[in-house]
């Protein structure tokens, strides 16, 4: 499983983080399947924007995110998103 970012722009000319998951077949590199993942930071930064953990937890798939720098308005927040499996 891989997390990433990438800048898109805005009609008004700014710019829009868009982040997402994608599994990969690390046999040939092959993304098998990717979603995007729209969910953001105090700081307004997506939160794919820094690498994520995954974990397993009974019937629940749970990732664990730190999108922002120390120095961003909330510091470093840990976010944690579940979503049922099955």
């Amino acid at each position: 499983m891989c997390s990433g970012v990438t800048g898109l722009p805005r009609p008004d000319g700014g710019g829009y983080e868009l982040g997402g998951l994608a599994l990969l077949d690390l046999r040939d590199n092959r993304i098998l399947h990717e979603i995007p993942f729209p969910k953001f930071s105090t700081a307004g930064h997506v939160a794919t924007r820094n690498p994520v953990a995954l974990e397993v937890a009974g019937d629940k798939l749970r990732l664990f995110a730190a999108p922002d720098d120390a120095e961003e308005v909330a510091g470093t927040e840990l976010l944690v998103y579940e979503a049922p499996i099955g």
